[in-house]
């Protein structure tokens, strides 16, 4: 070793052998050890090889000097110091000594002189050991007393919670514990918040000994004795089970919880973000698909919310099968859905998905040991630099898809800028329709049904009208389509079976002896209702009206529908003693297995057939063939929309029971059928020729 001393007052060691000293003796330069006598090299672990290029950072060996010294690294004369020696294995040794300036090298140094000694700031602290290990053990949080970086003192539940031992931790650097992504932000931020506040938090990821990511919230705060800094009391909560709720919580906010499909929310953020990537690539295409299922709210109503349920989780299914990773998929509720498709090439590739989807889609689905059947209507929408709102690309796949529905469902349109009027029309009529009904402005006219066998009047056909104030009457094919997508002809048919039982009742007290009855219309959502019993029986029972006196009429695609249910609903009016008609009778071609089940009393008809009459060849054999079928099945048999005296003979002929058209009468105001009720029999003329 080459060594000088710099100051006259250290002369006399200049004689004294610093190697075989048995104390602890160490030349500093800058931040660095760069000599140590055997004594400390023995603590440090290090051989006699080492000491002549010994590189030791002074804050890896050297922790916390406390308020009897000062700090090692302080500049100045001669003074001295107390701290904490981790000698080789992390075993901490109390320290007193002195520092003095020295030269090595040809360089400034300090030489440190130290000895181990009892009686110190840390040996009163370690008397107390039992004490303070077990108040810290006792709390619940994760505890290291850290300085410079290195660990002095963890407690019970640091070791738990990171899986090192009490002896593995002591000495170890904090930063080792740190997700390297985020070391530098969080030490930095620690620093940055004991500086400013003398305290500091965040919540971030540790690294176990077992190599495990946990999440923890982190609390710093300085250590002070007497007024100095003397380390960092960093505690640790472990709140994995927080971040579980968290995330679960995250996921609902943005997820179907049915489904587990993406909900409006997210779709939405999805879709803007890829609105936003199509402004920087105006080469990258999509396109937005809006579906409705056709019949899910028979299914809902007939079978239950559990089976609708189960057929929308199993066609979210059915749906995600017929899409590519890239695309995304979700419910935006009831029955609808949305599916973006990114980056596609040409228009092709959409309705190529919709076509899948439709195929999919069709196929039977098994709820609960039956099986359920429904189509799907979609609307297509394709990106363009014109939108600039996720919600006015989901408006018009929204009109594409009511467009698809008014065309018979069942099929998929992509929009075009004609659908902006369509829909504008289609909004007012909707506010008209609300209106309509809070001004009470529908009325019920009616139709006289007569035997075509003795003439007699038998019944009459309850018919809505609406008299608009400014336009006057408004055809019902303008309104009964929306009437039913809104769901707003459960409240108008409401409104006509209890005007229409109100005026039956006041007829047939002013005529005891009146043998007429009252025939009313549903359609396919009234009869699918849930409470269409309910309402029945509270209309009867306000207006008087006997059951008897009520016939209702339905149509095969009512029955179509959902079979079971109907055969249900139709026992069920037959227990209160409402007579059922099959309307329509021939235009649906309902399933022969369907009408064998069905409990109904008399079939109706359809009009359209009655125009072929008089009818030849495979007509005339189809006709032929349902009044047979009437014959058998014992039901009353009635014709609608009887024109002409030909069609009324032809009637006759087959066998016909009942019949009504404007040959007989058109639809009357209730003023003009109660003066019809006054000559209930038809002129001889139109009863045969």
């Amino acid at each position: 070793m080459s060594c000088r001393m710099g100051l006259p007052g250290v002369e006399r060691l200049i004689e004294v052998p610093l190697e075989s000293l048995s104390c602890h003796v160490l030349l500093q330069q800058e931040d660095e050890f760069v000599w140590a006598n055997q004594t400390a090299r023995e603590v440090l672990g290090l051989g006699p090889e080492d000491s002549e290029d010994l590189k030791v950072k002074v804050a890896d060996v050297m922790l916390g000097a406390y308020p009897l010294g000062k700090a090692v690294d302080l500049a100045g004369a001669d003074s001295r110091f107390e701290c904490i020696l981790m000698g080789s294995g992390g075993m901490p040794r109390n320290i007193t000594g002195t520092l003095q300036e020295w030269t090595f090298r040809g360089a400034p140094a300090r030489l440190v002189i130290a000895i181990e000694r009892t009686g110190s700031l840390y040996d009163e602290m370690r008397g107390h050991a039992t004490f303070l290990e077990e108040l810290l053990d006792s709390a619940p949080e994760a505890i290291a007393i850290v300085h410079r970086g290195k660990i002095l003192h963890v407690n019970h539940e640091f070791t738990r919670l990171f899986g090192y031992s009490a002896q593995e931790s002591v000495g170890r650097n904090l930063d080792e514990m740190l997700v390297p992504e985020g070391r530098m932000h969080e030490s930095e931020m620690l620093a940055l918040a004991l500086e400013e506040t003398g305290r500091g938090f965040l919540e971030t990821v540790r690294r176990t000994k077992a190599d495990e990511l946990v999440d923890v919230s982190v609390l710093a705060a300085p250590v002070r004795i007497g007024g100095d800094q003397v380390g960092v009391f960093v505690s640790y909560r472990d709140i994995r089970q927080q971040k579980q709720v968290e995330a679960r919580l995250q996921h609902d906010a943005l997820h179907d919880s049915l489904t587990g499909l993406a909900n409006r929310v997210l779709f939405l953020d999805r879709l803007q973000l890829t609105m936003t990537r199509m402004v920087r690539r105006p080469d990258r295409n999509f396109a937005i698909m809006f579906l409705d299922l056709d019949g899910f709210k028979q299914v809902n109503d007939t079978k239950g919310h559990a089976s609708g349920d189960a057929l929308l989780l199993k066609t979210g299914a059915r749906l995600q099968g017929c899409l590519r990773p890239q695309d995304s998929i979700a419910r935006l509720g009831g029955d609808e859905f949305a599916i973006l498709l990114d980056e596609i090439v040409s228009p092709l590739d959409a309705t190529g998905v919709a076509e899948r989807i439709q195929q999919s889609v069709c196929q039977p689905v098994e709820v609960f040991g039956q099986f359920l059947n429904v189509s799907v209507s979609i609307g297509i929408a394709f990106g363009s630099p014109e939108y600039t709102d996720a919600e006015q690309i989901m408006r018009d796949a929204d009109l594409a898809m009511y467009r698809a529905k008014a065309n018979g469902k069942a099929r998929y349109e992509v929009y075009d800028h004609s659908m902006h009027l369509h829909a504008t029309v289609r909004r007012q009529m909707e506010v008209q329709l609300r209106e309509a009904l809070a001004n009470d402005e529908f009325e019920v006219w009616y139709q006289p049904v007569y035997s075509l066998r003795d003439g007699l009047m038998e019944s009459a056909e309850a018919l809505l009208r609406w008299r608009h104030p400014e336009r006057g009457y408004v055809p019902l094919g303008e309104f009964m389509r929306l009437a039913e997508d809104t769901g707003l002809i459960l409240e108008i048919g409401a409104v006509v079976l209890s005007k229409a039982c109100a005026q039956m009742k006041t007829w047939l007290l002013q005529r005891p002896r009146c043998p007429l009855c009252l025939n009313v219309n549903l359609s396919p959502t009234e009869f699918s209702q849930p409470g269409l019993l309910g309402l029945i029986a509270q209309v009867l029972a306000e207006t008087g009206l006997d059951a008897s006196r009520l016939r209702v009429e339905i149509t095969e695609m009512a029955v179509n529908q959902d079979p079971d249910a109907a055969v249900m609903h139709v026992q069920r009016m037959n227990d209160m003693g409402i007579e059922v008609s099959l309307d329509n009778f021939g235009a649906g071609l309902a399933s022969m297995s369907n009408l064998l089940r069905l409990p109904v009393q008399r079939l109706k008809l359809d009009r359209r057939l009655t125009s072929y009459l008089p009818a030849l060849g495979r007509q005339a054999a189809f006709i032929e063939t349902i009044f047979a079928l009437g014959r058998v099945m014992q039901m009353r048999m009635q014709a609608d929309g009887i024109e002409t005296e030909a069609q009324l003979v032809e009637l006759q002929r087959y066998g016909c029971e009942l019949g009504q058209g404007h040959l007989f009468a058109a639809a009357l105001d209730p003023a003009a059928m109660e003066a019809m009720l006054d000559r209930p029999r038809l002129p001889e003329r139109s009863r045969t020729i």
